[in-house]
């Protein structure tokens, strides 16, 4: 369920959204601010029953999270992200399926995730901002991830954003069955960029194409905006386009809708 907000009649037409979101890229330097880097695995890829990480997005990407606020320096090396995918996520993703009596590639509710997280200490109740979700092609609705992505806190709705120094922000963003991490990695300028790490496999081009996960940096609020936007485009198919064209947006259908988002956020709180 997602959270309520206030109705607006006057909503994005989806191929205008398109439309929009193409005449934004070419006014914006977007090949410049956001860069996709390959990773060596992906999530399913290893079919051992012990590194099985198949359907293992809702565990991949909290832990993804979690292992960002508690490393040192601004962000967490590749290598570290393939570690989780290949070797931390499966033994946990059993041992969650067996708790909740699903079978051993069974997708998996990302709250039921949290909370066993958080019952191993792997993720911290203090450090939990908030949740936030709605229509992702709402820019109000996906301001309130932006902004608390930007200032670690839970604002209320269209409240400027208030921007940390250093203190580390990350989420996990739930949308059309797959989740992503969204990791703030704050500069010593103070400036704020944006990792975005996906598990799934993407087949990369050149003469060596193969399949791999990736994490795509985001150089600014606006390129994570442009990136999040796009990224959501992309899964839409023309069963959601013919729906979205027909229909509004009701937070009462919210869990119907093909433009629904969840996202979970948590920071590391300032220093005492």
């Amino acid at each position: 369920m997602c959270p309520k907000h206030k109705q607006n009649n006057t909503h994005t037409h989806p191929f205008h959204f398109k439309t929009t979101l193409q005449q934004q890229k070419q006014q914006y330097p977007f090949k410049k601010k956001i860069e996709m880097f390959p990773l060596n695995t992906y999530q399913g890829r290893l079919k051992s029953p012990s590194s099985d990480s198949t359907n293992g997005c809702t565990v991949i990407s909290p832990l993804v999270a979690a292992h960002h606020l508690s490393s040192p320096g601004s962000g967490i090396p590749d290598m570290t992200i393939e570690s989780i995918i290949d070797n931390i996520a499966p033994p946990i993703l059993s041992s969650v399926r067996s708790k909740l009596g699903l079978r051993q590639d069974a997708l998996i509710v990302p709250s039921d995730v949290h909370d066993y997280l958080v019952d191993c200490k792997i993720l911290h109740q203090n450090k939990f901002v908030g949740v936030c979700g709605g229509n992702i092609l709402d820019d109000a609705h996906l301001n309130e991830l932006l902004n608390m992505l930007q200032s670690g806190k839970c604002l209320p709705p269209n409240a400027p954003a208030i921007p940390t120094t250093n203190e580390k922000v990350a989420a996990a963003l739930f949308f059309h069955e797959h989740v992503i991490s969204i990791l703030k990695l704050t500069l010593s300028t103070r400036e704020c960029w944006y990792d975005v790490v996906d598990s799934l496999p993407t087949r990369t081009s050149g003469a060596s194409a193969s399949q791999c996960c990736s994490r795509t940096r985001c150089k600014g609020q606006t390129s994570l905006e442009l990136y999040l936007k796009k990224y959501a485009c992309s899964k839409f198919s023309d069963s959601n386009f013919t729906y979205m064209e027909r229909n509004g947006w009701d937070d009462g259908m919210c869990d119907f809708d093909p433009r629904v988002f969840q996202a979970f956020v948590w920071a590391n709180p300032p220093p005492s």
